[in-house]
């Protein structure tokens, strides 16, 4: 298997929110099917079904995320920094993770004070929606993350 960074435990971190996403991906397909095939067959929908494949997306998606942050690989328009020289392209660079981490801080701050509040239930399973909306939380930190090893590489080894 390619190595997707230079370090060890990333890797390792990275092959396992891999395997995770894929148990999601195997979840949503699941649950999903379960309801098509209970509304086509027997003219029946699975609330549940649909609750739980809605949680494994949205948990599927902010991995996702937090994987490309991690590997530097999130969709980027490249056009204007391409173009300009190495000083512009580390001052675009810098504006960059500094709006990444003002949406990370952003992201902490509005959890801790969800937290604090009341948080609901699901209605069907009964799952505490701080479970759905922890997702954001792990992907803020797999971005936090990911952007500091951006701005080590913008410093220490000049790559914009």
């Amino acid at each position: 298997m390619k190595s997707r960074s230079g370090n060890a435990y990333l890797n390792k971190l990275i092959s396992g929110l891999d395997v995770i996403i894929g148990l999601l991906v195997i979840g949503v397909v699941v649950t999903v099917s379960m309801n098509v095939f209970g509304r086509f067959l027997f003219s029946y929908s699975f609330a549940w079904a649909a609750e739980i494949s809605r949680l494994f997306f949205i948990w599927m998606v902010l991995l996702g995320a937090g994987i490309a942050s991690l590997t530097n690989e999130h969709v980027a328009v490249t056009l204007f920094k391409d173009k300009a020289s190495p000083a512009v392209q580390k001052i675009f660079a810098l504006l960059a993770a500094a709006i990444i981490y003002a949406v990370c801080i952003s992201i902490f701050i509005g959890f801790d004070g969800l937290v604090s509040g009341y948080v609901g239930t699901t209605p069907f399973l009964g799952i505490s929606k701080t479970v759905l909306y922890s997702a954001m939380v792990v992907m803020a930190v797999l971005t936090v993350i990911g952007n500091t090893l951006f701005l080590y590489k913008v410093f220490k080894r000049g790559a914009a």
